[in-house]
């Protein structure tokens, strides 16, 4: 068999390679190509999106790392008030209580707090 056996099987022994031939076997080839690298890129990108699904459910499943740790306050006494307060038209009752909501609202232990200054606001009429 020659390098053109294929040829010769399709259109037999004495067969002669045409131009019109020639340029039907030249786009049969390139047509092959093209859809085989095409079936080919269609793979790589399943693959590609089995492979993000995956990372995805095992990043999921995974704890989230832990913050930095904050900076270590000072140690504070337990009951002893800390700095002054500027009181700013409001009596230190009504200072003491919106402290206290402050500190019940972001859970966060009064002792730890530090007021600078704690102010009335003008009611608009």
């Amino acid at each position: 068999m020659t390098v053109l056996g294929v040829f010769e099987k399709l259109y037999g022994a004495g067969a002669e390679m045409t131009l019109g031939r020639t340029l039907l076997i030249s786009a049969v080839g390139f047509l092959l190509v093209f859809l085989i690298l095409g079936l080919l890129a269609l793979f790589v990108k399943a693959q590609g999106g089995v492979f993000d699904l995956l990372s995805r459910r095992k990043a999921e499943k995974l704890p989230l790392p832990a913050s930095p740790a904050a900076p270590a306050s000072p140690a504070l006494p337990e009951s002893e008030s800390q700095g002054e307060i500027k009181l700013i038209g409001v009596t230190e009752e009504e200072a003491a209580l919106v402290m206290a909501i402050v500190a019940n609202e972001t859970g966060a232990d009064l002792n730890h707090l530090i007021f600078k200054s704690v102010r009335a606001l003008e009611e608009e009429e």
